[in-house]
């Protein structure tokens, strides 16, 4: 069936109705369902929902790792025209309060723990003592949450079981007809807040439409190639849009089956790749880099993945054909997209050559007016060259939470969405990412990119992974700063060294002028696996260069490394 949905709930419905035997989800617990099974859960749990008086426009939290409950959650708020509203699974307290409120959630659905996460302790933390009574949330600060469901055992006090929920479902003769509410569901009705990193000292809730499902499936029928005989590994979190969008919803538009991975650990994803016949697998960098450095790699577990792709960092070229030559991949597609652009807006082909797949991140989808604009004069770039990508028409509806003023920073006067990321554009019409605007670095005017120092620098025979960030200067204003993990087996490495190796390769002012080396445990990182750049510099006593309301929320305290 080659016809675009246009809502979530068409494409849950089509799916469900056209493949109820085949197989669906495969979760890391042993649990498996057909979407004739899927489509079971989804109805009882819409049903408990409108039982907790959830109505169109009405907005329902999932604070959960990746599971199959999460599934069932989503589509259940797709069909019900419900706001579905993912919680990063590490937040913190003040984090998930923040989220909570600003989006005015009236149903949470979490767990009591997950690994070292004690929801309820936080939910206790965020309620200033105990959470409510009886099945009541209660909690000070946030009137509009009525209802805190636990997917894990029985409830505690200001809490229910999703069991006890969904059993009381059963029990009750339902008049609603599921088919007839997905479709009421428009294109333009907003589906998801999802939060992003903000420049105003707390994560931005974007709200995304429906009609994102067709940008989903533009990318898996154009791009991916997948199709329902795929298998696609949820190898990073499905809170985020990447793992959501490129997982849950890419599978459900096309029938293809989602293999659950509750948490990223290297072995887990290379020992079900081979038990589970993965055929999709996907990731950031960071994450793939370990599967292919792991001591137990072995190629032969790869053996049915057909495609891969990734995002969410830049990756140098010398690491990205080894990643591809060590796991097999047929195609390897690098994408470029945001939250705000529905996930993902340019993006290389499975049709494309060698060559342009591991070199470009592709081109835009269908859907996106993009232009490329220089930092310094503000004038838009026309044909080859290098600058911030600006994009308009797939663009989100708007920002929870803030004024639109406050939105208004984020859009140019003739409507275009400014992504703060610098990409360039070759002659062949492809585009490549180079780096984010912040992570310029101005050094005495001139400006440097980070990216551009860590290609060179990545070369050298010791260095296995690199950061390298902008450090205030008197004389300069700033300088480049450079964090190093050496490769296996090297121990040292001066700054000397690094100095005399790299002035041959890159012009004096783009030398790095601090060095500090990293272990693998050392790296700052956020909740999403990526390092956090912002927190290197202060490692070094020296201050970033900008202002810390520019951070966007950690999950977990940054370790110091040691010299």
């Amino acid at each position: 069936m080659n016809e675009i949905p246009r809502t979530v709930a068409e494409a849950y419905v089509r799916t469900t109705r056209r493949l109820p035997e085949k197989e669906a989800i495969v979760g890391d617990d042993g649990r498996r369902y057909t979407y004739r099974q899927v489509q079971e859960e989804v109805e009882r749990l819409a049903t408990a929902l409108h039982m907790l008086d959830c109505r169109p426009g009405a907005r329902v939290a999932v604070w959960l790792p990746n599971c199959p409950e999460w599934v069932f959650a989503e589509f259940a708020c797709a069909v019900l025209g419900v706001l579905l509203v993912p919680i990063n699974a590490r937040f913190r307290a003040d984090e998930a309060a923040y989220a909570l409120r600003e989006s005015r959630a009236t149903v949470l659905i979490t767990r009591s723990r997950f690994l070292t996460n004690n929801y309820l302790d936080r939910l206790n933390e965020i309620a200033k003592g105990e959470i409510g009574r009886g099945e009541h949330a209660e909690i000070e600060g946030l009137p509009e949450l009525g209802s805190v469901v636990l997917v894990d055992g029985g409830a505690v006090p200001g809490t229910v079981s999703l069991s006890d929920v969904l059993a009381r479902a059963d029990e009750t003769a339902s008049d609603l007809d599921f088919e007839a509410l997905a479709a009421e569901r428009t294109p333009e009705e907003p589906a998801w807040i999802f939060w992003t990193s903000g420049t105003t000292g707390h994560p931005k809730g974007a709200v995304l439409p429906n009609h994102c499902i067709s940008n989903v499936w533009n990318w898996t029928s154009l791009a991916a190639g997948i199709d329902e005989n795929d298998r696609i590994l949820t190898s990073f979190p499905v809170f985020y849009i990447g793992g959501n969008f490129w997982c849950i919803l890419a599978a459900m538009v096309h029938g293809a089956t989602l293999v659950i991975s509750a948490t990223f650990e290297a072995e887990s994803v290379v020992e079900r790749c081979q038990t589970e016949r993965v055929t999709v697998l996907s990731g950031i960098p960071f994450m793939l880099k370990e599967i292919v450095h792991d001591p137990q790699f072995d190629p032969a577990a790869f053996a049915s993945v057909r495609v891969g792709f990734f995002g969410g960092a830049s990756m140098p070229h010398d690491d990205i054909v080894t990643l591809v030559e060590r796991i097999g991949y047929e195609h390897f597609i690098q994408i470029y997209g945001m939250t705000e652009l529905h996930g993902i807006a340019v993006t290389s082909r499975s049709t494309d050559s060698r060559e342009i797949q591991l070199t470009t991140c592709g081109t835009p989808l269908p859907g996106f007016d993009m232009k490329l604009v220089d930092p310094a004069t503000g004038l838009e770039v026309e044909s080859v060259g290098t600058g911030e990508a600006w994009f308009k028409g797939r663009t989100h509806l708007r920002y929870e939470g803030l004024t639109e003023e406050e939105r208004a920073q984020f859009y140019s006067p003739d409507g275009y969405f400014k992504t703060g990321d610098v990409l360039h554009r070759r002659a062949d019409g492809r585009y490549e990412f180079v780096t984010r605007v912040k992570d310029l670095i101005k050094v005495g005017g001139e400006n440097v990119a980070a990216a551009e120092i860590e290609r060179v620098l990545k070369e050298h025979p010791k260095i296995f992974n690199i950061q390298v960030v902008g450090v205030v200067d008197d004389r300069r204003g700033e300088v480049p700063a450079a964090f190093i993990e050496l490769q296996p087996g090297e121990s040292e490495l001066t700054l000397d060294e690094l100095r005399q190796w790299a002035r041959p390769r890159l012009a004096p002012f783009k030398v790095p002028r601090h060095l500090k080396l990293m272990g693998f445990e050392d790296w700052p990182r956020t909740s999403s696996a990526k390092i956090a750049r912002f927190e290197l510099a202060p490692l070094l006593g020296i201050d970033r260069g900008f202002d810390t309301a520019e951070r966007p929320c950690l999950d977990a305290t940054s370790v110091t490394a040691g010299e």
